[in-house]
């Protein structure tokens, strides 16, 4: 998405739209929080007070926005729609990237999530990452696997974008990837091996962590290792 959609207030976008009833209806939503979150706290003890104020006050704020990024998207979906009801068929990617510097992909997933908006529950799109939420009302994905990604998500689940693509993947009769399989064997063997405060911890982790912060925990993890399963001593002659 350009960075000038992302430049707007999304509470005045919000507040202004006069779409459809369905969209509108993304207005009333309330700032929501992950249950995960609740158990999350940064440590603030090397930080200046003032400036410890400041980052929990940017916080608080990008917690209220959050929820809003999904209907924003919703709304600009409907925009699209329409747009592309008026234009000659094959001119409305040029339009896009011309116009609005929106590739026709993204403004395909705008679409699909703004039709998709129209016959499920509002709420429960908006607490949807976007990636995970474009894959959900891409046009191929199959209605049982919507219902149960959205009730989930209405349990107070987080769903990423990768779960949304096995579960379509699964629905769609796909052999699961070695990939996959080594992921179910790793939550398997942290779902056996720690408690459910440890299980959060690590969840809370990988979701956040980057690549980089990832490779580095492999790294002590390989350390580790090698201190307690160095070389065999060699007995003396």
């Amino acid at each position: 998405m350009p960075s000038a959609i992302f430049g707007l207030s999304l509470s005045v976008v919000t507040a202004s739209f006069q779409g459809p009833a369905s969209v509108r209806a993304f207005a009333m939503i309330p700032a929501m929080r992950r249950s995960s979150e609740v158990i999350m706290a940064f440590d603030y003890s090397g930080i200046p007070s003032f400036e410890a104020v400041q980052l929990q006050r940017i916080a608080r704020r990008v917690n209220e926005l959050l929820p809003t990024v999904i209907p924003i998207i919703v709304q600009i979906g409907e925009h699209l729609a329409e747009a592309k009801a008026m234009i000659p068929h094959g001119h409305f990617g040029a339009y896009c990237k011309d116009e609005m510097d929106i590739c026709n992909k993204s403004a395909q997933n705008y679409m699909n999530l703004a039709k998709l908006a129209r016959t499920r529950d509002p709420g429960d799109l908006a607490k949807l990452p976007a990636r995970a939420a474009y894959k959900l009302a891409a046009k191929d994905t199959p209605e049982t696997v919507i219902s149960e990604v959205l009730s989930e998500v209405r349990a107070g689940r987080s769903i990423t974008e990768e779960e949304v693509k096995e579960r379509i993947g699964r629905a769609k009769g796909k052999r699961p990837t070695l990939d996959t399989l080594e992921v179910d064997k790793i939550a398997a063997l942290l779902l056996e091996s720690l408690d459910a405060g440890g299980v959060r911890e690590v969840e809370s982790f990988l979701r956040c962590a980057s690549k980089a912060t990832i490779k580095a925990l492999s790294g002590r993890l390989r350390e580790a290792l090698d201190v307690d399963n160095g070389p065999p001593t060699r007995n003396a002659h």
